[in-house]
């Protein structure tokens, strides 16, 4: 989005959030995986740490993220825009943030498939954590995380933010804590990555859009990479990979179901 203005950039973050988009944290000299982030009403951010391969022996397992430390989240921003798996009859992530078992089969994300809006930084004190616990972690087709079907070692903490951050191709936004708790979720772009694949089966709506927006599609291949509650982007680039443009169609309405999004989706395009 390139249009962010300091109302859409918390609602932004605090969406990418709600997906349980997966990242990674970092404590001390500690750096761990980040299953997943999400924020309370209250603006307490919940993280799920994973720390399989910390000694449990040595009593480090639990001190990962502790009480009291200073902890720094990262999550990029990023979907895969359905043009590598569109025909993959399941998702291809997992609750957790992992890959979904078997998706390798589909193909792999390139550049010219998975698309990153910018990077979500919290940095904060870790008010309140759990002890180290075996799970089970679930992907989205019903199996284990790993190939064996294990669970790994995970660790719930709260997190009291005190800077917030999102960098884009813009520069740099700051979220106040503030804004963050009363944002709210954009309930299409929390599903982004399940519309993008939905809208990538439908080989000629990127082109039709790409005509109703007056752009010239001859040697180009237009491809849709994100739709929110206000608008649907497209990238228009050449078929040599040479250029590309992005083009934003908003919405006559700001949109609060897949009813209206269809609705508008089928105005656009007709």
């Amino acid at each position: 989005m390139d249009d962010l203005t300091e109302r859409s950039v918390a609602e932004r973050v605090r969406t990418v959030l709600a997906r349980g988009a997966a990242g990674t944290v970092e404590a001390g000299v500690l750096r761990r995986p980040l299953r997943s982030a999400r924020v309370r009403d209250d603006g307490v951010v919940v993280l799920v740490v994973d720390v399989a391969g910390v000694s449990r022996d040595a009593g480090n397992a639990d001190r990962v993220v502790g009480t009291g430390a200073a902890a720094t989240v990262e999550i990029v921003d990023t979907v895969c825009t359905g043009r590598c798996r569109s025909s993959a009859s399941r998702p291809s992530f997992a609750l957790d943030g992992r890959a979904a078992s078997g998706s390798e089969r589909d193909g792999e994300c390139d550049d010219e498939c998975a698309v990153a809006r910018g990077v979500v930084t919290l940095s904060g004190i870790v008010t309140a954590s759990s002890a180290a616990r075996r799970r089970r972690l679930v992907t989205a087709d019903g199996g284990g995380a790993g190939s064996t079907g294990e669970g790994g070692t995970l660790q719930l903490s709260e997190l009291q933010p005190l800077e917030i951050t999102y960098l884009t191709s813009d520069g740099v936004h700051m979220v106040a804590r503030a804004d963050l708790a009363a944002a709210a979720v954009d309930p299409i772009g929390v599903d982004e990555q399940v519309w993008l694949r939905r809208l990538a089966s439908d080989a000629g709506l990127a082109a039709r859009l790409a005509l109703r927006a007056g752009r010239q599609i001859a040697g180009t291949q237009p491809r849709i990479v994100a739709i929110d509650r206000r608008g649907i982007d497209l990238m228009i680039g050449s078929t040599a990979g040479v250029f590309g443009e992005r083009v934003r169609l908003p919405f006559a309405q700001v949109c609060s179901n897949s009813d209206e999004v269809l609705a508008e989706l089928a105005t656009l395009s007709s």
